[in-house]
């Protein structure tokens, strides 16, 4: 079977990890690079060791006849003309979070994969890290009933020497606290909670830290969601934290706690007495290289070669996304939010 041809757009931190997710893979082959400037996509190519046709024109990109997969791994604002002419040009797609700057761009994307066909895979890649894995596998054996009150909160504090910095602050871009970056944990939240978010009261400050005060936009925010059975969860985003990393995952069931890689649950293991962990590969890192991206890309893959469709396709991260805007929008105007509002 020859391999599937893939075009990358961008040529910053996160696509040196698209890139080598790929070259990993035996089913694909890196053919082409697309960039604003040609110096910076040729350098990229040099540094990844590809040898590789090289773009300014995403239209040109395109055209290329063996390009299969374009993915797109460039700053949100430019995702919806990006997304939406990969699917017109029948490529199926990797397309980086967040998905769009607006709620109005992310259904485009959404709709206009759905009239393609083409399969997608949207970039919340710690649905591929180990802990995930383990407390998914932990929910599907009941180990701590139903999920009732679930919290996933995202620590990072983004500064000047993170790479995403620079137009992260600003608003047009960035767009907010949860969409820049907690938007893993509220698509965490989903992944593990499941069922429908019908609501979202959101508040947000800024902590005026000499670091952070370029931000365009309360770099904190704490999300309440409700769900359509009454399930409540929690989700908190702060990119202007002075501390490690921490992506923490608290799930409270009717049998028993999830906490991280810790469990507790006298279903599962009678007679316990205290927290019992498992070790595992945490989501402890913001560094992108930290992050399952050769996972993900065999995951794409394998939707591809089977022709299934994603769980975390365009019209399921819409979804992630929905909530996100529906939170900020909460926070602008100071009152709760009903999803699809």
């Amino acid at each position: 079977m020859s391999k599937l041809g893939v075009g990358i757009v961008g040529t910053g931190w996160v696509a040196g990890e698209h890139i080598r997710a790929f070259t990993a893979n035996p089913a694909t082959e890196v053919l082409a690079l697309c960039g604003r400037q040609e110096s910076h996509a040729k350098a990229c190519a040099v540094e990844n060791q590809l040898r590789c046709d090289i773009f300014t024109d995403f239209g040109k990109l395109l055209e290329h006849p063996g390009v299969d997969i374009i993915s797109i791994a460039t700053p949100p604002d430019c995702h919806r003309d990006q997304a939406i002419g990969a699917a017109r040009a029948k490529k199926h797609i990797l397309l980086e979070k967040a998905m769009a700057t607006t709620l109005e761009d992310a259904r485009a994307i959404r709709d206009a994969v759905a009239a393609s066909g083409v399969k997608s895979v949207v970039s919340f890649v710690l649905r591929w890290n180990p802990l995930f894995g383990i407390i998914k596998a932990q929910l599907a054996d009941d180990a701590i009933g139903k999920v009732f009150l679930g919290e996933v909160d995202y620590y990072h504090g983004i500064g000047p020497w993170y790479k995403q910095y620079r137009w992260n602050i600003k608003k047009e871009v960035g767009v907010s606290s949860l969409l820049s970056a907690g938007c893993h944990a509220m698509d965490a939240l989903r992944w593990f909670m499941g069922g429908e978010v019908v609501e979202v009261t959101q508040y947000g400050a800024n902590g005026g830290g000499v670091d952070f005060s370029d931000y365009e936009y309360p770099a904190t925010t704490a999300t309440i969601c409700k769900f359509a059975d009454g399930r409540i969860g929690k989700v908190t985003s702060c990119i202007e934290c002075i501390q490690p990393y921490v992506f923490n995952i608290n799930l409270v069931g009717t049998r028993g706690t999830i906490r991280n890689n810790q469990i507790y649950s006298k279903n599962k293991y009678p007679g316990q007495s205290a927290w019992t962990t498992v070790p595992a590969i945490m989501p402890d890192s913001g560094d992108v290289s930290h992050h399952p991206f050769v996972h993900e890309v065999a995951h794409l893959v394998e939707c591809i070669q089977s022709g299934t469709e994603s769980h975390v396709n365009v019209a399921d991260a819409f979804k992630t996304h929905e909530i996100c805007f529906a939170a900020d929008r909460s926070g602008r105007e100071g009152r709760p939010v009903k999803i699809g509002e």
